[in-house]
């Protein structure tokens, strides 16, 4: 029988349901798992597409996956971490073991995501983890796959933001894009991905990066995450000398419309990198045939295709000589009972990263 440990957790259970912190029972590790007992958990947008369903609906939903921690407890096949390592969950990491991994594709790899046995209520009912992670809570189980020594460069708190919009954009430029000196790239969305693609692009040697978003208080953050141009999002199409003019466009919003958008600004034989998630039930009503005649490339990046132990410690180097503002994304510091408000807040936008100290 399985031990379980008790502690709290942020847990929905349906799309018109507040967030609530109750008691929840996380598993004991076994095998190749690791108990990790959470310091900082950002709260992320995508949190938010599945408390309102439109990521899916498997309720109860543990929410929360941009977390750093201290090793707790580990299981037995767990011999390279020990008790009070401080590390972070990398939540989308090749297995090694599958068809394309043996063959040196692992951006192919499809059991990328956790698979470690899922937290409950104390009456029983299994939680999904969002992500596969559900770090909202004082107490997170991942399979040793998904853990990462943390930079000590970066507190706890900007540490946990490594595991899922930092390393989403960042990769979508550097790994995905493959960004290269003297390249024109446009950035569709300046929110926490679209900032560090931006950063990602600058690093790789962009020649020129345009910044494309609604908000003007957006537009001013992407300025300073290197940004040479921004541009109003209504307003890219009246900008002719805009269109076919980017060697790749980065599109870290999702759905439809962006992709239309980064369709008539990418360049003859160009690539456009899709780290943007559309929603569970968006159709798109795009046309393909300028896609034929322009030859474009079309690149799905998921975690930007990163590795923790390459680009964690080059991030975090990036951050340290300043030209990667990561402290810009930390907009406030919250406890656990405070999350809720905080969701809120980051759906209405005036906030960029809140970050949940426990």
């Amino acid at each position: 029988m399985s031990h379980y440990h008790r502690c709290r957790g942020a847990v929905t259970t349906g799309p018109d349901q507040p967030l609530r912190i109750v008691e929840i029972e996380v598993p004991a590790p076994q095998a190749d798992e690791v108990l990790i007992k959470v310091t900082a958990c950002g709260l992320c947008h995508s949190d938010l597409h599945y408390m309102d369903g439109s990521s899916g609906v498997d309720y109860p939903y543990l929410v929360g996956h941009e977390i750093s921690g201290v090793v707790h407890e580990i299981g037995p096949e767990v011999v390279d971490l020990t008790v009070g390592d401080q590390v972070v969950v990398a939540l989308i990491v090749s297995c090694g073991e599958c068809v394309d991994c043996k063959r040196g594709r692992g951006v192919r790899c499809v059991n990328k995501m956790p698979r470690h046995r899922a937290p409950r209520l104390p009456d029983g009912t299994e939680l999904t983890p969002v992500l596969g992670a559900g770090g909202l809570a004082e107490l997170v189980l991942m399979n040793r796959q998904h853990v990462a020594l943390r930079p000590l460069s970066l507190d706890a708190g900007l540490s946990a933001l490594l595991g899922c919009g930092v390393p989403t954009g960042f990769g979508a430029a550097v790994n995905t894009g493959e960004v290269t000196a003297g390249d024109r790239v446009a950035v569709i969305g300046c929110g926490g991905v679209g900032l560090s693609a931006i950063a990602g692009a600058q690093a790789a040697g962009a020649a020129h990066v345009t910044a494309f978003d609604f908000e003007p208080a957006k537009r001013a953050l992407a300025s300073e995450f290197g940004a040479d141009v921004t541009v109003d999002g209504a307003h890219w199409a009246r900008r002719p000398e805009l269109l076919s003019s980017f060697d790749i466009v980065i599109d870290a919003v999702g759905g439809d419309g962006p992709l239309q958008q980064a369709i008539a600004l990418t360049r003859p034989g160009g690539r456009i990198v899709a780290p943007g998630a559309p929603r569970s039930d968006e159709i798109s009503a795009v046309a393909l045939r300028p896609v034929f005649l322009k030859r474009l490339e079309y690149h799905v990046s998921h975690w930007g295709d990163c590795v923790p132990s390459r680009d964690f410690p080059e991030i975090a180097r990036l951050v340290a000589e300043g030209s990667f503002p990561l402290e810009k994304y930390r907009s406030e510091i919250v406890d656990l009972d405070g999350a809720a408000e905080a969701y809120e807040r980051l759906r209405r936008g005036e906030v960029l990263r809140s970050i949940v100290m426990m």
